[in-house]
C-alpha cells in the first residue's frame, strides 16, 4: 500500500468517519508491505500482509485474461490522462492493470482483484466484503464490477463529484451517477450531486486499428 494513500483510507464500520492510523512493520519503496491499520473510534484493526490491506474476505474474483482493448477503454472512459490522484479498479477489472499502467501515470488501487494479479503492481490492493474503505470524494474515478449494493454505493461515494464511474452492462446505474454512454458490454457515467441531471448520451465506438 503506497504510503500517500493511507490518509485517504477510512474505517468501513458504521460510525463517524474515521481516518485510519498506520503502523508499518516493513516498507519497500514507499509502500507498506507488512503492517496494521487501526481505527481510533471503534478500535478495529486491519492487517496489511504482502502489500494487501485486508478489511474483510470477499468472494473470490474469477480470473480474466488481460486485454489491451479493455485497458485502452479503461484509460479513455475513466479519463486517466495524468498523474493526479488515483483510480479504483474493482473485481475483474484489476486483471488489466499491467496493460493500463502502460497507458497512464494515474495511480491505480485494486479492490478485490483476481488472485492472478501480483499485489506489487498497483499503488494499493484492498480486500473487502461490504464497503470500499476510502474517504468520500478521495478517488478520481472507479470501475465497478458486479457486487453488493453496499459495496457499489460506497465505491461511488469514494469518487469525487464530476469523476468517472464505469460498470458492466449487467450492473444497474447507481444512484448519484449520470449516464454518459453505453454499449452491450459496459456503461460509463459521471458522479453528480444533483438528482435532476440531464444525461448526455453518446455512442461508444470501437477504436480503429
Amino acid at each position: 500500500m503506497f504510503v500517500e494513500l493511507i490518509e485517504t483510507l477510512r474505517c468501513p464500520h458504521r460510525h463517524e468517519e474515521s481516518q485510519l492510523i498506520a503502523s508499518a512493520l516493513r516498507t519497500e519503496a514507499r509502500h507498506i508491505v507488512e503492517g496494521v491499520l487501526g481505527c481510533s473510534i471503534c478500535g478495529a484493526k486491519f492487517p496489511i500482509a504482502d502489500g494487501i490491506a485486508r478489511f474483510g474476505e470477499p468472494q473470490p474474483t474469477p480470473a480474466e485474461t488481460p486485454s489491451p482493448e479493455a485497458a485502452m477503454r479503461l484509460a479513455a472512459f475513466l479519463e486517466l490522462t495524468d498523474a493526479r490522484g488515483f483510480a479504483l479498479l474493482c473485481g475483474r477489472w484489476g486483471a488489466h492493470v499491467d496493460l493500463l499502467l502502460r497507458l497512464t501515470e494515474t495511480r491505480i488501487v485494486l479492490v478485490n482483484p483476481p488472485s492472478q494479479v501480483p499485489p506489487d503492481i498497483a499503488a494499493g490492493v484492498v480486500l473487502t466484503r461490504d464497503a470500499i474503505p476510502f474517504a468520500a470524494g478521495a478517488a478520481r474515478a472507479v470501475a465497478l464490477d458486479d457486487g453488493s449494493g453496499d459495496l457499489v454505493r460506497s465505491a461511488v461515494r469514494a469518487v469525487r463529484t464530476g469523476g468517472r464511474v464505469l460498470g458492466p452492462a449487467t450492473l444497474p446505474l447507481p444512484d448519484g451517477v449520470t449516464e454518459l454512454a453505453r454499449d452491450e458490454r459496459m456503461w460509463v457515467g459521471e458522479k453528480n450531486t444533483a438528482s435532476d441531471s440531464t444525461p448526455r448520451l453518446v455512442e461508444i465506438r470501437k477504436a480503429a486499428r
